[in-house]
């Protein structure tokens, strides 16, 4: 008999790993089929079950028999918490949106629902598609680095999730129509939507307004705010088709002060933070919640790779916490504002920058006299030209 891939079945190219024609049941809401092992030849049998524990997103579910629910159910054995984790969507009705997590019930907050994440192949975007699929939900995972995307989904689909990666360009609105009409066709709609890609290679480049030259202004316009537009205008149709959706715009701290340089991500960051508003307001009555996310200082592995000593020690100063933040932190802000749990927020920019926009200027410079300066930080160093973090 030969063991062949159905691409259709999970929505993932190559990942599955058998399909035995004339087998399957009907496929269910869930998106999960069932073979039954009694009517594939016994030289099959380990073949199918080393098949369904190893297929990433869950399409195959073996059974015993073809008896009826109740026969089933005495006659399978106790599910894996991997499996339990893959089959939460069909427990919903029956639990309430709870998830088995081994033998306890955990509350998944995106049970059913559909998000879309773009620049989620690394960093904060990769974390908030994380967090999203570990409460149930399923995640369209897009970036321009197709391989980012992929390894997103796989660490994903590891933890019993369900994930489909998408390499493409926001800026490019034909690709971010195909993201869209792809997230639509492989699960159905979309109900939340994660901005968070961003042309940050383009922040070396991008100085003070003299310095500035035009083409990094414009392409960084052309991803950061026109290509948050464009996902935006393909989301909200497919969220009003659903009841509801909620979005959230990644800006930045830089979009909220003015600085020595980034002026083309500053500008875009701010111009982001007025049209989540305006997307609230004007989409609010369908039910459809939009609010921007201001990140400070979150140490990424890019972010870590170009920060020299010196701009990390000048940054740590101003720092009303302790330490810097990390993707999970904005992660977790995020996944609060999609869930219902903050059901009655929209239209607002939350800042996540471990109080660095909080104090006054002075704060650094002396106004901090309960901490201990760092070692070598002394106030001739803090009057020295200021260093340069991206």
């Amino acid at each position: 008999m030969r063991v062949v891939v159905d691409e259709d079945l999970c929505g993932t190219t190559g990942q599955c790993v058998l399909t035995l024609p004339g087998t399957f049941r009907q496929r269910e809401p869930d998106g999960v089929a069932e073979v039954c092992v009694s009517t594939v030849p016994e030289a099959m049998h380990a073949a199918v079950r080393l098949a369904a524990s190893q297929c990433p997103v869950a399409a195959i579910r073996v059974i015993e028999s073809d008896a009826g629910d109740d026969e089933r159910a005495s006659a399978d054995p106790a599910p894996s918490p991997a499996e339990a984790k893959r089959h939460a969507a069909k427990n919903q009705s029956n639990t309430g949106g709870a998830r088995w997590d081994g033998l306890k019930v955990t509350m998944g907050r995106f049970e059913g629902k559909v998000a879309v994440v773009t620049g989620a192949g690394a960093g904060i975007g990769k974390a908030c598609a994380l967090a999203i699929a570990r409460e149930g939900g399923r995640v369209v995972v897009a970036d321009i680095d197709g391989s980012a995307a992929i390894a997103c989904t796989a660490q994903i689909a590891a933890e019993a999730g369900h994930a489909l990666a998408v390499a493409m360009d926001i800026a490019d609105a034909q690709a971010v129509a195909a993201l869209f009409e792809t997230a639509e066709r492989h699960f159905g709609g979309v109900d939340l939507l994660v901005n968070n890609a961003s042309a940050m290679h383009l922040t070396p480049r991008d100085r003070a307004i003299l310095d500035l030259d035009l083409a990094v202004w414009d392409q960084t316009m052309a991803t950061n705010l026109r290509g948050t537009l464009l996902c935006c205008r393909q989301a909200i149709p497919r969220m009003i088709a659903r009841g509801s959706g909620a979005i959230v715009n990644m800006s930045s701290c830089q979009g909220l002060s003015g600085d020595t340089a980034l002026t083309s991500y500053a500008a875009s960051k701010a111009a982001m933070n007025m049209l989540s508003a305006s997307l609230a307001t004007q989409y609010g009555h369908a039910q459809i919640r939009c609010n921007a996310v201001a990140p400070g200082l979150i140490m990424t592995e890019r972010l870590l790779a170009k920060l020299d000593e010196c701009m990390q020690r000048h940054l740590s100063r101003h720092q009303l916490l302790p330490r810097v933040g990390r993707p999970e932190d904005v992660a977790a802000l995020v996944a609060f504002l999609l869930s219902d749990d903050a059901a009655f927020i929209t239209g607002q920019v939350v800042c996540i920058d471990g109080g660095m926009l909080a104090h006054v200027p002075t704060y650094a410079d002396g106004g901090n006299s309960r901490a201990a300066r760092p070692a070598g930080d002394t106030p001739e160093a803090a009057a020295a030209p200021r260093c340069r973090w991206s």
